[in-house]
């Protein structure tokens, strides 16, 4: 659906709503809001005077009405992200995905180092020692950080 249909359903939507006001026109037009697009129409009441608006949100399986701003900006606030990644970086932040990777890389590293016989690969132990000293340190920095909060 483009932007024309969108904004021509939202006045129709409000119209319905609003059976006995007049000059419906979209004031404003939010693209990318909770995955879709929220669009403002504003009217003038059957009585006359200030002008009011509703929000029409265009999502991705439905359509919704606010009435009320503080209902469109409630419905922002208590948005959840759909995609796993961006819900595991909300909940840990960058530093902690990075630590994450870190740990992660060097599980598997200590895993194959600790697998391979030492007679078809002679494996330095100063660099076994350096990898489990980077281990238990990022460990410590992770663990640490989550007893201080």
């Amino acid at each position: 659906m483009t932007l024309e249909e969108m904004k021509d359903k939202a006045i129709l939507k409000v119209t319905a709503d609003n059976p006995n006001c007049t000059g419906f026109k979209v004031a404003k037009t939010y693209e990318n809001l909770m995955d879709g697009t929220l669009i403002t129409v504003a009217f003038v009441p059957s009585g006359g005077g200030k002008e009011d608006s509703n929000h029409v949100h265009f999502g991705k399986d439905d359509i919704r009405t606010y009435r009320w701003h503080s209902d469109a900006l409630n419905a922002v606030a208590n948005y959840k992200e759909r995609s796993p990644f961006f819900r595991l970086l909300a909940l840990i932040g960058i530093g902690g995905l990075i630590a994450l990777i870190l740990v992660l890389i060097f599980s598997i590293l200590l895993g194959v180092l600790a697998f391979t016989s030492s007679t078809q690969n002679p494996v330095n132990t100063s660099i076994v020692d350096v990898i489990k000293l980077s281990f238990t340190l990022i460990l410590g920095y992770f663990f640490g950080q989550s007893t201080k909060k």
